[in-house]
């Protein structure tokens, strides 16, 4: 019996091992999930205006920032900021250049003393008319590409016109000979170079001025835009306006090169995609709003006179010398934008 106990216990071990061998083995325990990416953060674009919410060009401009917001996936978001909120309209194109403000919309006429190719929105008598103005855009806005990257640090997304100075007073301006002894606020340089031609006596203040300078008697009459004497009733104090698309204005929306190249590929694309988009359909609502806003000031009692052809050509050949110089200081920027105005004008005559 004693030689038998070794063998049970062989026995007993190996039954153990045939059993444990056909157990279930225990299951490892599962991965821990991985962690999710983290969101990609929204590029932010601060897009400064100095138009106040409503302002036809701060409408324009906003619908620009919803159409690629709404196109972007998150990934890149124009901010609009108007009414000088971060930046003075004299600050905007240093803004841009240093990066102050990623993107912004100005009047780049103001800008002409620093850089004459600029003056090219403003050169008095250069159009026909608005739709002449408007169309010229589409071949001006390349042109200004050719150099405001390299020399101002920026480019510009869309350039479209707003509406023209014309003269609204209480005297009526039909001749060359009814400027000769008046009072006339001007509004910039330019203005008042045109007025001292036409034989008047410029009166500088800004253009928001318009409305009290006329109420108060200090002028005869005020170069301002249609559009100005609507948002701010100068109806109310002046019945006289006289058309003949004396000064044209554009205005442009620009972007800061170094946030630019930074965005990835698709969101540029996009930028382009919509500031084209933009850059059209702004000009084709000033040439409307052009025509809607001379209807509310002939309703609210205005007398709206169009200069004749023949008195324009008259008033045109008094003013050129101011335009010619301006086209000249240019140089062969100047050229270029000459033929692109007789193109125009051909097609949309006065």
């Amino acid at each position: 019996m004693k030689r038998l106990i070794p063998i049970f216990v062989v026995i007993a071990l190996m039954s153990g091992l045939i059993l444990s061998g056909c157990a279930e083995p225990e299951e490892a325990p599962a991965p821990a999930p991985a962690p999710a990416p983290a969101p990609e953060e929204t590029i932010t674009l601060r897009l400064a205006i100095p138009w106040p919410p409503g302002d036809p060009p701060q409408v324009e401009i906003q619908k620009y920032a919803d159409a690629f917001n709404a196109r972007s996936g998150g990934k890149c978001e124009i901010v609009v900021h108007p009414a000088e909120a971060l930046v003075k309209v004299q600050e905007s194109l240093d803004a841009v250049r240093t990066g102050a403000v990623e993107m912004a919309g100005y009047p780049h006429g103001v800008f002409s003393a620093v850089e004459p190719r600029l003056a090219t929105p403003e050169i008095p008598f250069l159009y026909t008319g608005i739709k002449a103005e408007a169309a010229a855009q589409d071949k001006l806005l390349p042109m200004y590409n050719q150099f405001m990257p390299d020399k101002f640090n920026q480019k510009f997304m869309g350039s479209f016109i707003c509406l023209p100075l014309e003269i609204i007073g209480n005297k009526p301006v039909k001749t060359a000979a009814d400027w000769e002894g008046l009072l006339v606020h001007a509004v910039s340089p330019i203005a008042s170079q045109v007025i001292e031609r036409m034989g008047a006596s410029p009166v500088p203040a800004p253009f928001v001025e318009g409305y009290t300078v006329l109420e108060k008697g200090v002028v005869d009459a005020s170069m301002i835009s249609p559009q100005f004497s609507v948002t701010f009733k100068v109806y109310e104090v002046a019945k006289n306006e006289t058309l003949g698309y004396l000064v044209p204005a554009s205005l442009v929306v620009a972007i800061n090169m170094d946030a630019y190249n930074s965005l990835p590929k698709d969101m540029q694309d996009l930028l382009t995609e919509e500031g084209l988009n933009f850059h059209r359909s702004a000009n084709e609502f000033f040439i409307g709003a052009y025509a809607d806003a001379n209807k509310i000031l002939a309703d609210n009692g205005v007398e709206i006179y169009n200069v004749p052809k023949e008195e324009r050509d008259k008033w045109h050949d008094m003013v050129w010398p101011v335009s010619e110089k301006l086209i000249t200081d240019m140089g062969d920027f100047g050229t270029e934008v000459m033929k692109v105005a007789e193109e125009v004008n051909t097609k949309f005559p006065y």
